[in-house]
């Protein structure tokens, strides 16, 4: 039970690494349609189809734990239990996953399924794990299907692009992680695979334990299936903005060190020593404002787009976004008899103000967002009653404090 809860709660394909380059199954591989832009759901799967694919694997393809057929109708039991459960409590299912103990440790495999839009024929992410206290990869290899032939050969790994260490270099997620084991890490090239029907995450395998690994809003790269291909998602936001600070930028504390010996992805840092201001910039885009205190992280403000609080943080309400720059007000945040304090600042920005266990976050945005227009006041701050935003009103920062 203990087990199933966990494939429910995680709802995860997860095996650790990239195997650099792979076997041949049955045939050569052919060339893999070419990729629309459109991203589409990978397909309903029944379980008995999932089965059927799952059965056609053995020998070279999966170890000798999986690869007798007598094993697989033994856990088929098990196999639909857990599929049934996860389509009840999670919607549409494209996967299996199994793990077999033997006292001292585990071996599993992780099987999902996608559908090619050109053909129906089935991509087939195949994966097996193992170990004791620390998970390893077997492999992870990626397969054609042929739901007419009922057969399958090897392709390549169909990400595009395909994952690269630089794509965790993010000084902002990182900052104040322990460098050294990240970089062991990274140069390992080994990653975990959180697989769901419309793509799949592709996360650094675990080079900090995970209370660490939630403060630094996940080290991942998402992808999105779109019918012949996992294809980059440049919107994926980070759920960095928590109640104790922004990923390990944690307040009350001291600032970790942003210099590195590196140019993390173009960031550029600048630090205002009378102002006891950081400043972090991507490019052309500011993307955080930490001020500093006696030493110490007093705020941060975001104006990037690529970071979300986090649920616990805030509740948006069923339907609608979690908070992040550049959402609409409306689609966010919930206004009513229990609406957040909404202050007029001085200087005419609007900020709405929800507690977050012992500190505070606060939403910007622009004076002419109220449907109701409010002066700016120079004697401080101004609470406004009631209020309401236009339908256009966005976020356009996000500032976290303590009192």
């Amino acid at each position: 039970m203990k087990r199933l809860i966990y494939i429910l709660a995680v709802c995860s394909l997860m095996a650790a690494g990239c195997k650099g380059g792979s076997q041949s199954a049955a045939k050569d591989s052919e060339s893999v349609v070419e990729a629309s832009t459109k991203t589409v759901a990978g397909g309903d799967f029944s379980f008995d189809e999932l089965f059927k694919i799952f059965s056609i694997f053995g020998d070279n393809i999966m170890t000798e734990k999986f690869a007798p057929q007598s094993v697989k109708d033994g856990i088929k039991d098990a196999l639909r239990a857990s599929f049934e459960s996860a389509v009840e409590f999670l919607g549409p299912c494209n996967w299996l996953t199994y793990d077999l103990s033997d006292g001292n440790g585990y071996n599993g495999f992780q099987m999902a399924c996608y559908r090619y839009t050109a053909d129906n024929h089935v991509l087939v992410m195949l994966l097996e794990n193992g170990g004791a206290d620390v998970s390893s990869v077997k492999y992870i290899r990626a397969y054609e299907y042929d739901p007419a032939q009922n057969s399958a050969h090897e392709i390549a790994l169909p990400f595009n692009p395909m994952p690269e260490r630089d794509d965790f270099e993010d000084m902002v997620r990182l900052a104040g992680a322990d460098l050294a084991a990240l970089r062991a890490a990274m140069q390992a090239g080994s990653y975990n695979y959180s697989f769901r029907p419309d793509g799949v995450r592709v996360r650094l395998n675990d080079p900090m334990d995970f209370e660490e690994q939630v403060y630094h809003g996940d080290l991942v790269v998402d992808y999105l299936w779109n019918g012949s291909e996992f294809v980059r998602n440049e919107d994926y936001r980070y759920t960095c903005i928590h109640p104790d600070g922004f990923a390990s930028i944690l307040l009350g504390e001291p600032a970790p060190n942003f210099y590195f010996d590196y140019d993390p992805k173009g960031y550029g840092v600048n630090y205002s020593q009378g102002g006891d201001l950081w400043l972090i910039n991507l490019g052309e885009e500011e993307t955080l404002q930490i001020q500093m205190e006696n030493g110490k992280v007093y705020s941060i403000e975001t104006r990037s787009p690529r970071f979300n609080v986090a649920s616990y943080a805030y509740d948006s309400g069923d339907g609608k976004e979690q908070p992040h720059v550049g959402a609409c007000v409306n689609d966010c945040i919930t206004l009513g008899a229990e609406a957040p304090e909404v202050k007029m600042l001085m200087d005419g920005t609007v900020q709405i103000e929800v507690d977050a266990w012992n500190s505070k976050i606060a939403f910007r945005t622009s004076a002419h967002s109220l449907v109701k227009h409010v002066d700016a006041s120079f004697n401080g701050p101004i609470r406004i009653e009631n209020p309401s935003f236009k339908s256009d009103a966005k976020i356009k920062s996000i500032l976290i404090w303590r009192d």
